[in-house]
Parts: C-alpha cells; sequence; structure tokens
C-alpha cells in the first residue's frame, strides 16, 4: 500500500486523528485513493459515526459529504429498481437469488448506499435463464454483446435506459463464476439450500448464507480480479469475516477445504485482516496442503503476473476431457458471430473468416503478456 492508502485504511478502521498528516499533496492523493476504492461514502458514514468528521480538512470533507450524498440518492432509484425486478421475476414464478453488492448493501452493511455498485447481480438456475431472459426482456432489459458458450461465460450483462436517459445493468448468472476453475465449486442450488432472507420494503429477498457470501466474496476477487486490493471488496471481506461465528468458521473452513480455495479464502481474510483489524479464526488463515492438485488450479489466479494463457491452462486442467477441453479452446477463439459482428461494427457474413483472424492475431499478444507492474 502507498501512503495514501494506508491512510484511508486507518481512517476506515477507526484510528483518530488521521486527519493531522493529510495536508498539502496529500489531500489530493487521498480523495483520489477513496474515490478509486469507491469508498467516499463509507468513509464519511465512519467519521460521521466517530464524531471525528468536522475536524477533517474542508475539502476532503465536502468530497465525501458529496459522495455519501450523492450515492444515498442513488439508492432509492435503485431500490425501487430491483424491487421491480423482483416483483417482475416472482410474477413469472422464477426463483432468484441476489448476490455480490446488492445483497451485501442490504444485509452486511449498516445502510445500503454504503455499498456502491454499479449493476445488480442475479443468480438463476440454469434451466431457468431462458425465462429469466424474458423477464428481463419483459422490464425493459437489452443483454450488451459479450462473448458466450457453455464453457467459456456463464453469465449475460443486461442494461436498460429509462426515459430520462438513467442506465439500469443487471448482471445475470446461472453459475457462479466464469473461470472453470471456479464455476462449479457452488451451485445455484448449493446456494440456495443454505440461503438467507432480507426484507426490502415488504419483498423478501434470498441472498447467499453468510458463509456462502464470505466464500464467494473471496473467490470473485481472485477469480475475476486477480488479488485485487481493491479496498471495497477487502472491506466486504471484513464486515462478512470479523468475529466469524464458531459454527461458520467450521463449515467455511470445510468448504474452503473441499473446493481447493484455502489459499485463496486465507489471502482475501489476511488482507482484510491487515487494513481493516478483522479478527477471522486462525483455521481460515492456515495453509493449504501442498499435495492437493485443486488448490493448484485455483492459485494461478492469486499471481497477480500470470498471464492469460496460463489462467487458461488451469480452466483446462479442471476440464474432466479433451472434449472439453477443445471445446473450451474453441469458445475463446471463435465466438458466436452475432458477438463478432457486435463487436466489429461489421455485418457482412462474408466477412466473418477475417474477423475471426483479427481477433486471433490480436489476442495472441495479449494472452502471453504478462501484466504489468
Amino acid at each position: 500500500m502507498d501512503e495514501a492508502d494506508r491512510a484511508l485504511c486507518e481512517a476506515l478502521r477507526g484510528t483518530p486523528d488521521v486527519w493531522r498528516h493529510l495536508d498539502g499533496p496529500m489531500v489530493e492523493r487521498f480523495l483520489g485513493a477513496a474515490s478509486r476504492h469507491r469508498v467516499r461514502p463509507l468513509l464519511a458514514w465512519r467519521l460521521h459515526g466517530t464524531g471525528e468528521l468536522p475536524a477533517w480538512p474542508a475539502p476532503i470533507r465536502r468530497a465525501l459529504l458529496d459522495a455519501a450524498r450523492g450515492e444515498a440518492a442513488l439508492e432509492v432509484i435503485r431500490r425501487f429498481e430491483l424491487r421491480r425486478l423482483l416483483d417482475a421475476f416472482a410474477a413469472a414464478g422464477v426463483p432468484v437469488l441476489v448476490l455480490k453488492g446488492a445483497a451485501l448493501a442490504y444485509a452486511t452493511y449498516p445502510e445500503p448506499w454504503l455499498r456502491p455498485r454499479e449493476d445488480t447481480d442475479l443468480l438463476v438456475r440454469s434451466d431457468d435463464a431462458l425465462s429469466a431472459r424474458r423477464v428481463l426482456a419483459d422490464a425493459g432489459y437489452h443483454p450488451t454483446p459479450m462473448q458466450s458458450g457453455t464453457l467459456v461465460s456463464h453469465q449475460q450483462l443486461y442494461v436498460r435506459i429509462d426515459g430520462t436517459g438513467r442506465r439500469y445493468a443487471c448482471d445475470l448468472h446461472w453459475k457462479i463464476a466464469n473461470p472453470v476453475a471456479f464455476a462449479d465449486l457452488l451451485s445455484p442450488d448449493d446456494l440456495w439450500r443454505e440461503a438467507a432472507a432480507v426484507s426490502l420494503d415488504g419483498c423478501t429477498v434470498r441472498i447467499p448464507s453468510r458463509v456462502d457470501a464470505l466464500l464467494l466474496a473471496c473467490w470473485h476477487r481472485a477469480s475475476h480480479h486477480q488479488d485485487s486490493d481493491d479496498l471495497l471488496w477487502l472491506y466486504d471481506l471484513h464486515l462478512l469475516g470479523d468475529d466469524l461465528p464458531d459454527a461458520d468458521a467450521a463449515r467455511m473452513t470445510a468448504m474452503a477445504s473441499r473446493t481447493g480455495t484455502q489459499a485463496i479464502c486465507a489471502r482475501g481474510l489476511s488482507m482484510a485482516a491487515e487494513r481493516f483489524g478483522s479478527r477471522v479464526p486462525p483455521a481460515l488463515l492456515a495453509p493449504p496442503d501442498a499435495a492437493d492438485d485443486r488448490a493448484a488450479l485455483t492459485a494461478i489466479y492469486l499471481d497477480r503476473h500470470a498471464r492469460k494463457v496460463d489462467r487458461l491452462a488451469a480452466d483446462l486442467r479442471a476440464l474432466p476431457g479433451w472434449r472439453s477441453r477443445l471445446r473450451l479452446l474453441r469458445e475463446h477463439l471463435f465466438p458466436p458471430a452475432e458477438y463478432m459482428f457486435a463487436t466489429s461494427g461489421r455485418s457482412a457474413r462474408a466477412l466473418l473468416p477475417a474477423l475471426y483472424v483479427r481477433r486471433i492475431a490480436r489476442g495472441a499478444l495479449a494472452w502471453f503478456r504478462r501484466p504489468a507492474e
């Protein structure tokens, strides 16, 4: 962490007088870090709760309060839209589970506007995916161009633009993650069996249990974001993992061991503890068995220097046979024609072979390039 990130973490964990070290260029650096990590509303709330907010430099105080007010106003709109969608799914008889940011906002954070989010993540069973698409279409949502296939992707982003030009996004999932190494670690049925419920304006919202939410949060920052140090995601882990009851800690430990994700869970929780002082059961921070082959398949996602082709290799090893491995390669190399046309701006089918050749040539460099430091 750099100096601005360290100061931000100290302020979020309640350390007094952090503001005394913020002067000159550090003010802008601190505000930039708070914006980059999407924690301005949360920090405003924390400082208000400790009574320290009036003492902070005026530029920081104004920026934090503006962010908090803006997020609170957005929450009114988001809440209404989520309720509208859940009513539509209920009317269609399609069971749906609210995931990630929206679920945490209503179940884990003191106020839902403290957890910024760009979209609403919904999970359905694969057998209900077609019906769920119809529900979203009837609600005014349209799918965005995304790479698709039975192995390469298990979600679809839908967007609605209302009459005022406001954008609403809904990410529909039928598996918990796209990478093969993670996609089936927990099925929708697994999540439904342990699901919790929260009330949203009289509507019952089904969300993952605390343990499942913690597992998903640990896995997400690795599987889709390669060990990201995003403080909002780490604060999610802090709230979910802090003072975890013994029974939940035992189940979490068992699930991490069964899925070969001990290293991923330990990494995320240790980063949260380092930054925010989370009290995490020691068993959750223990290293995995070095002989566990399953752990090797997911641990590559913790390597920030790993190439895309290295992660692909792990996904290929996670598949059961050569037929499915060849299918995954084919889906990566040759997405559906509709996707190629939508992303290239071309529509002539005679150009499709050339579009695939260009995609493969351009993609080869990205797949074998190591991420920048």
